[in-house]
C-alpha cells in the first residue's frame, strides 16, 4: 500500500516510503535494522560501499549510495516521533525495504546507533523558509548537524519538550576586625570554583595565607591554601575565622564526594549535595562580610587546591546578603513565543557577568549573590545553557502549556509582554489563548 506523501516532501506523490519503528528514543541500531531485511552473509558485501550525506531540505535527509554491487541510488529519510521512513530511487519493489536502503542505513549506523533526534523539528523543517529562520544546518559528506540558532535558544519540540529538561525538577516555589598593617602575613578567603560541563565541582570556601600590600588594602602574593592535610602553621585564627574554617572543611568534603561519584550515583545524589553546599554558603556569607580579604579563584580541578595559590587566578570577591529572585518573561512575536529567565535583586534586574554554580555575579557592581534555592540555580543554569531563551511556535503553545508551562508558572512568577499595549502584565493563559487563533 502506497503511503501518503510526508509533509514538505517534494518527491512524486506515489513515492513509496518504508517505515521502521524507532525504540529507546529517536535512534536506529543495527539490531533494529536487521529485523527488516534478510541480513547478507559474508564480509565482502559490506566492503567498498560509499555512502554520502547530500542535504536536509523539505524535511528530508538525502543520502547518496554507491554500493559495491555497482548500483547508485539516492535515499531519502524522514524522521518522525517514533518512526523512520525511507524512500529509494529504485522504488523499493514489492514495497519492502530494498538492498540499497538496508546497506545505506547499515553504513550510517556503523557505530551501533544512528542518532536521529536532530532531524525531528515538527512545524519547522517541513518548510525550508521556517527551518532557515529558526535552525542552522551544516552538511558534510559524513554528517549533518541541525541545531537552533543561538538567538532562539532552546526550541520546544512537540511531543518531546525542551532539550536537557532533566537538568532540574520543580520541587518548591521560588524564594526570595583588626586588620594587619602593610607587608604582613594575613589570612584571606577565596571561593574556589570552576565552570563548564565536565570535571565541575561545586564552589567551596578555602582559607589561604597571603602577604598584604604596603597599605594593607589587598593581598599581593599568596603562599599556601589551608586544608585538612596541609594546615597553615603558626596562625592564630579569630573566632570568626574558626567558624569559616569549619565550614570550609565540610564544603571540601561535599565537593570531593560529588566530584568522585560515578555517573548514575552522581545524578541521584547531586541534588542533596547541592542543598548541603547551599546551606553552608548561607552560613558562610555573613561571616565573610567580617573579613577584609575575599577572593574568587578558578581551580580547573579540585587537585589544583593542593598546590600554591596562583595570584593570576585570584579575583576580588564582594558578597551580598541579598538573595536574587527568579522569574520568567514571556514575549509574543509574529509566529512564536520566547521565554526567558529574569533575575532581580530588590526589583532591579541583574545583568550577568557570569554564572557560577549556586551564584550569580552582577555585571554592574561585581557583587556576588547566592541563589535562593538549588531549584532556582538548576533552572537558571539550564536556561543559560541555551542563551536564556526558550522558543515555542504558536501552533505548539497549547501543548507547551499543558505539558510544561502550567506547572512551571505555578512555581515561578511569569510576566507577559502584551503585543498590543506593549505593557508587561501577569501571565494568564486565557489571555494568551486569544493570540493563538
Amino acid at each position: 500500500m502506497k503511503k501518503n506523501m510526508k509533509p514538505g516532501i517534494i518527491l512524486p506523490k506515489n513515492t513509496f516510503f518504508y517505515t521502521i519503528s524507532l525504540e529507546s528514543g529517536q535512534g536506529l541500531t543495527r539490531e533494529m535494522l536487521e529485523l527488516h531485511y534478510p541480513v547478507p552473509k559474508g564480509r565482502k558485501v559490506y566492503m567498498g560501499n560509499h555512502v554520502e550525506y547530500k542535504g536536509f531540505k523539505n524535511a528530508l535527509i538525502s543520502v547518496e549510495a554507491k554500493l559495491s554491487d555497482g548500483s547508485e541510488n539516492m535515499l531519502y529519510l524522514h524522521v518522525g516521533l517514533t518512526e523512520l521512513d525511507i524512500a529509494c530511487t529504485c522504488g523499493m519493489p514489492g514495497e519492502k525495504l530494498c538492498f540499497h536502503g538496508f546497506m545505506t542505513l547499515h553504513n550510517l549506523a556503523w557505530f551501533r546507533r544512528l542518532e536521529l533526534e536532530d532531524y525531528y523539528w515538527p512545524g519547522i523543517v517541513d518548510d525550508d523558509k521556517i527551518k532557515d529562520k529558526f535552525l542552522t544546518t551544516e552538511v558534510t559528506k559524513n554528517w549533518i548537524k541541525v541545531k537552533p540558532k543561538e538567538k532562539f535558544g532552546n526550541i520546544f519540540k512537540s511531543n518531546i519538550g525542551f532539550a536537557e529538561r532533566e537538568r532540574f525538577s520543580l520541587i518548591e516555589p521560588a524564594k526570595t576586625l583588626a586588620y594587619p598593617i602593610g607587608g604582613q602575613e594575613a589570612i584571606a578567603y577565596c571561593m574556589a570554583y570552576n565552570l563548564g560541563e565536565h570535571h565541575v565541582h561545586l564552589p567551596i570556601l578555602m582559607a589561604c595565607l597571603g602577604v598584604t600590600s604596603k597599605l594593607g588594602n589587598d593581598i599581593v602574593s599568596f603562599k599556601q591554601f589551608n586544608h585538612q592535610k596541609k594546615l597553615i602553621p603558626n596562625v592564630s585564627y579569630t573566632a570568626n575565622q574558626q567558624m569559616l574554617n569549619a565550614i570550609s572543611l565540610q564544603q571540601h568534603d561535599i565537593a570531593k564526594r560529588q566530584y568522585g561519584m560515578p555517573g548514575e550515583g552522581k545524578k541521584q545524589e547531586e541534588q542533596s549535595l547541592k542543598q548541603e553546599m547551599l546551606t553552608l554558603w548561607e552560613q558562610a556569607i555573613p561571616l565573610l562580610l567580617n573579613e577584609r580579604y575575599n577572593y574568587s579563584y578558578y581551580t580547573y580541578w579540585l587537585r589544583y587546591l593542593r598546590s600554591k595559590p596562583r595570584k593570576s587566578d585570584m579575583r576580588d570577591c564582594k558578597y551580598s546578603l541579598e538573595r536574587p529572585v527568579l522569574s520568567l518573561q514571556l514575549k509574543l512575536y509574529q509566529d512564536h513565543f520566547a521565554l526567558e529567565a529574569i533575575v532581580t535583586v530588590n526589583g532591579n534586574p541583574l545583568q550577568f557577568k557570569n554564572k557560577l554554580p549556586l551564584f550569580v555575579v552582577d555585571k554592574a557592581t561585581d557583587l556576588i549573590y547566592l541563589m535562593a534555592s538549588v531549584q532556582d540555580d538548576d533552572l537558571l543554569r539550564w536556561m543559560l545553557l541555551y542563551n536564556n531563551r526558550m522558543t515555542i511556535l504558536k501552533q505548539h503553545f497549547r501543548e507547551f502549556q499543558d505539558t510544561f508551562f502550567a506547572e512551571l508558572s505555578t512555581f515561578y512568577p511569569v510576566h507577559f509582554i502584551d503585543p498590543n499595549s506593549k505593557k508587561t502584565v501577569p501571565y494568564d493563559f486565557e489571555v494568551i489563548s486569544n493570540h493563538l487563533s
